[in-house]
This record gives structure tokens, sequence and C-alpha cells, in this order.
């Protein structure tokens, strides 16, 4: 647990600037304005929804339970007909609460990567220097925060390179953190 001695001022320092980016990401900037689409007749899609009284989940369309089900000639025909798709289904936002979970997951992540950083590059120690860890932890920052929704969106369509490019943005900011606040090595006079 030294890496939390040590970097524990980047680690919260990360956590909040990210936190703070990313709230500009989505709030400021206009780049996640268009990652979404209206869908023509929306009222009609509400009054629909709220008519067959959906609880707050993910839900996709066909959907088979099983793979038996999933092997059916009904549910094939049902799947190549279309559409096919998924329906998100939120219960109404609690915005603190959901801004307190942001700033735990950049937290948690900040505290992970202090971690990785501070085994791959021993602090006070010569050859430890700013360009190192930086390289290293925003490399790390980088494929954490760019590569997170991926797989996801691979699956369940999205536009993703918005996500990509913040999370490029957030992994240089920890990068930078952790590089300037970093103990290094005093030089012997």
């Amino acid at each position: 647990m030294e890496f939390l001695t040590d970097l524990w001022l980047p680690i919260l320092l990360s956590a909040l600037a990210l936190h703070i980016s990313s709230f500009i990401a989505w709030v400021v900037l206009p780049h996640h304005f268009s990652d979404k689409m209206k869908i023509d007749g929306e009222d009609k899609v509400m009054r629909l929804v709220k008519e067959l009284d959906l609880a707050p989940g993910n839900y996709m369309f066909p959907y088979g339970s099983t793979k038996a089900e999933q092997a059916t000639p009904e549910f094939q025909a049902k799947y190549n007909q279309g559409p096919v798709g998924c329906l998100d289904v939120y219960p109404k936002l609690n915005m603190g609460a959901n801004l307190g979970y942001t700033l735990l997951y950049f937290l948690a992540t900040a505290i992970v990567i202090g971690y990785i950083t501070h085994v791959a590059c021993p602090p006070r120690t010569d050859g430890t220097d700013f360009m190192k860890v930086f390289r290293f932890a925003g490399t790390v920052g980088v494929l954490t925060y760019s590569s997170s929704g991926i797989l996801n969106r691979i699956w369940f369509k999205a536009r993703m390179i918005t996500d990509f490019v913040d999370g490029i943005v957030f992994g240089l900011i920890l990068g930078l953190i952790f590089a300037v606040l970093y103990p290094y090595a005093v030089a012997a006079t």
C-alpha cells in the first residue's frame, strides 16, 4: 500500500480532473449531441413504452431466452424479418448519485493506474523521469478510458468515436497529472 502514500495527491487530483473533464465533454462540448438519434414518432413510442409498463431495464427484440428458442423457425423468421434492436428503459435519473458514481469510477481507475505506474516506474529511483511516468500512466489511462465501452458497442451498435476521443483526452490528462506530481529521485549534490 506504499503506492497510496506516494501517490495520494495525483490519484485524487486525477479523479477530480477527469470528473470535471467528463462533465465538460458531456454537458458543454457539442461532440456527444449526435451520439443518439431521435425516433420519428417519438411520442407514439413513449406512449407504447408507458402502456406496456416496462420496468427499467435492457430489452432486446426479438428475444429468445434460451438457445433452443433462438433456434426455432418462428424465432428465426421474426429475427430475419426485423426489426432487430435493443431498448434501454431508465428510471428517472438521480443526477447527484450518478455524478457521485462517476467520481468513484474515476477514483477507482486512478488508484489502479497509480498502482501499476508505481510498480513500473518505481518512485525515487534513477531512470524514473517525467516522460517515463507520463508515457506509462498516460498509455494505461488511454487504454482504460478509450476502450472501456468498445466490446458493448461492437455487439449493441452505438456511436463510439466520441467515447474513444474522450478516453484519449482523459488518459493524457491523467498521465500529465501523474507525471507532474510523481515522487522522483532527488539528485545528490
